[in-house]
């Protein structure tokens, strides 16, 4: 009885190690960092990375949401200042990116203003 309950305890804390270990290298799903823009070599623009990383990103602001106007498009900021509009990504070349965040429009709303109900690209260069 005593080995039974020692090696279900074991088996247990193992699993329990494994789960953890898993939780760590879950990516954050709005955030692109510099590891994942250099695994896509293919990418010449900002759009083509998070076409390639996270495509479901590129239609959020088109979507119909409650309480937010539908079809209003996401705002791109480089380095913090307002550069456009989503079809801006197309011109920022991958090379010069550090790190891509989306903000979703009721988030980016308190900060960004009404501008941003369809969301915000933040995107970090060199």
């Amino acid at each position: 009885m005593y080995k039974s309950f020692r090696l279900l305890l074991t088996l247990l804390i193992i699993w329990s190690l494994g789960c953890a270990a898993g939780q760590r290298a879950h990516r954050d799903r709005y955030l692109i960092t510099a590891d994942e823009i250099a695994s896509v070599p293919q990418a010449d623009t900002a759009w083509d990375l998070i076409r390639y990383l996270r495509p479901n990103l590129l239609d959020r602001d088109t979507r119909r949401t409650t309480g937010a106007a539908g079809g209003m498009p996401a705002l791109v900021y480089i380095n913090g200042s307002r550069s456009g509009f989503k079809h801006e990504l197309k011109n920022i070349s991958s090379a010069a990116i550090v790190e891509i965040k989306y903000i979703d429009g009721y988030e980016a709303g308190g900060k960004y203003g009404r501008d941003s109900a369809g969301g915000v690209f933040l995107i970090t260069i060199k």
